[in-house]
């Protein structure tokens, strides 16, 4: 699945590529170079379907997807940002027959995140998670995902869920989760708190709203990148920065730290600059 991340996607595709059966990528419109790369890339399966603000749906198309062109039997899934290690990709195949030859006591493979934070093209830091995540599980008719931003994957049976050693790298730029923080918060509440129990996110959309017509992720976030947003709407943001009481709050301060701090710091307040929020 993916939205404008076409370096990424190709290091994700160029990795797995020699190790599985099949690629299949869902976009939800790119418009930079995605599409007609793609299209022009011979093995890869392209999908189009316009990103709607919900991650389980775009999620489950690829799941459909893959349904097609003679089915499947196993499914492997990165996002842009997940880049599975040479060794684990050299082991896909093992754990898969270990598995097959023991009944399917499992249907999901769980590998373990190495994260890597980037500045720029350097490393500026790699660290083994201590958390694994089901990236290989086995299909069924029905499978699906649901919940948004945050999506659970839907099984036959339950997950029964094997931990391996192999590992996939977590690539993301420094403070990369601003952006998608505040991309959490505007579309689904923000953390745990989601849609209409969460105090911020009705008032915050029907803001959005009133001042732009804007009612999309995307959107939005051209609107913020062109600066110079409605002064309504910068001062609703300026409270989000004090929203630190409950959980999934700190998606709320990276509205503000997005705007005033990644695309827009000119803009800020010198009083705010000054003040750690981070």
């Amino acid at each position: 699945m993916t939205l404008n991340r076409l370096h990424e996607v190709i290091q994700c595709i160029k990795r797995v590529g020699p190790y599985v059966d099949r690629i299949v990528v869902v976009d939800g419109g790119s418009t930079d170079d995605t599409i007609l790369t793609l299209r022009n890339w011979k093995g890869v399966e392209l999908y189009l379907h316009p990103w709607k603000d919900n991650f389980s749906a775009q999620r489950t198309n690829y799941l459909r997807a893959a349904e097609l062109n003679g089915g499947t039997d196993w499914i492997l899934v990165s996002d842009p940002d997940e880049l599975f290690s040479e060794s684990a990709c050299k082991n896909f195949r093992n754990i898969i027959n270990d598995i097959d030859r023991h009944g399917l006591r499992y249907n999901m493979v769980a590998f373990e995140s190495h994260s890597v934070t980037l500045k720029g093209d350097e490393v500026a830091h790699k660290t083994a998670d201590k958390y694994w995540k089901p990236l290989l599980f086995k299909w069924n008719p029905g499978i699906h995902y649901t919940g948004n931003p945050h999506e659970t994957l839907m099984i036959d049976r339950g997950p029964r869920i094997k931990n391996v050693d192999d590992y996939y790298y977590h690539i993301k730029q420094d403070k990369m989760t601003w952006p998608r923080g505040a991309r959490n918060a505007f579309i689904g509440g923000g953390g745990p708190n989601m849609g209409e129990s969460q105090k911020l996110w009705k008032p915050f959309r029907q803001l959005v709203r009133d001042c732009t017509g804007i009612d999309n992720w995307n959107s939005f976030n051209d609107y913020m990148v062109k600066g110079n947003i409605d002064p309504r709407i910068k001062e609703e943001m300026k409270k989000f920065r004090f929203e630190v009481k409950y959980d999934g709050a700190s998606e709320w301060r990276e509205i503000y730290k997005t705007y005033f701090r990644i695309y827009h710091p000119e803009e800020e307040d010198a009083s705010i600059a000054l003040e750690n929020i981070e």
